[in-house]
């Protein structure tokens, strides 16, 4: 989804398990010579995740194979886009066969107590996908979509405040581990769609849906002194319509960014 405003919540279908037995063996086949690939950690009709031991080395990885060619592109983008930021790092790809293999990361999911270490994730996050796009475009070269939870005071920034964001934020698509949150699943980042959205998606499955604006204003404090940008040139009434619709998302929904002013 990457390079566009929607996101849609959508319901994956299981596999069967004899379909799973299958998939798990050929791709046990398809790495004998570099991987052993142990037991299944997930899966949909979308793709198989596998734990499994590098031959070479001994260690320990996730291996992700995608049955969908534009989920598998999609990934892979993402772990480029990201590079660097608090993610897993990419040990292996097979474009091919449309596999990724990821170093495994210790951790657990977070709780409602974890959202300001993984507020300061998602911050990082961000600057890093806008100073890897600088980086490779030129210096002065940003994303021209701007963020639309702006305020209305902030018509010529002097920060990096690009809307971007990496999509579908749910607790099993974090890691709280003993060096840090560590953000996991990139396949639906985008680099038009606010910074908010990861923050307030994730916050209906931590139970920390605020209830007045100044819950906001904490979340908001907490992301603007990880990017060192003032807390004013976000507006709180233009982030709280963004979690009613966020609040609103089920299977089958589409949020849409174009609902703001």
């Amino acid at each position: 989804m990457s390079g566009q405003r929607a996101f849609e919540h959508v319901h994956l279908e299981l596999l069967a398990a004899d379909q799973v037995e299958l998939q798990h063996q050929a791709l046990a086949e398809l790495l004998a010579e570099r991987y052993q690939v142990l037991r299944v950690l997930g899966q949909s009709v979308k793709s198989l995740v596998c734990s499994g031991l590098c031959m070479a080395s001994g260690e320990q990885v996730v291996i992700k194979r995608y049955f969908d060619e534009a989920a598998y592109a999609a990934e892979t983008s993402g772990y480029l886009l990201f590079r660097s930021g608090p993610i897993a790092g990419v040990r292996y790809q097979d474009s091919q066969h449309q596999v990724l293999v990821l170093e495994f990361l210790q951790g657990r999911m977070p709780g409602l107590a974890d959202l300001p270490e993984v507020i300061k994730a998602y911050a990082a996050m961000h600057a890093t996908a806008l100073a890897n796009i600088q980086r490779v475009m030129g210096h002065h070269s940003t994303p021209e979509f701007v963020d639309p939870c702006l305020s209305s005071r902030c018509r010529f920034p002097s920060f990096d405040l690009q809307g971007i964001s990496v999509g579908d934020g749910k607790p099993e698509h974090l890691l709280v581990t003993p060096d840090g949150v560590r953000i996991l699943d990139l396949e639906t980042h985008s680099l038009q769609r606010s910074v908010w959205f990861d923050i307030l998606s994730l916050s209906r499955f931590l139970g920390a849906v605020p209830s007045c604006p100044w819950s906001l204003e904490e979340w908001v404090a907490c992301y603007c002194a990880c990017r060192k940008i003032p807390a004013h040139y976000y507006d709180l009434h233009k982030i709280q319509d963004c979690l009613q619709r966020v609040q609103a998302m089920e299977p089958g929904r589409v949020y849409c960014e174009e609902a703001l002013s």
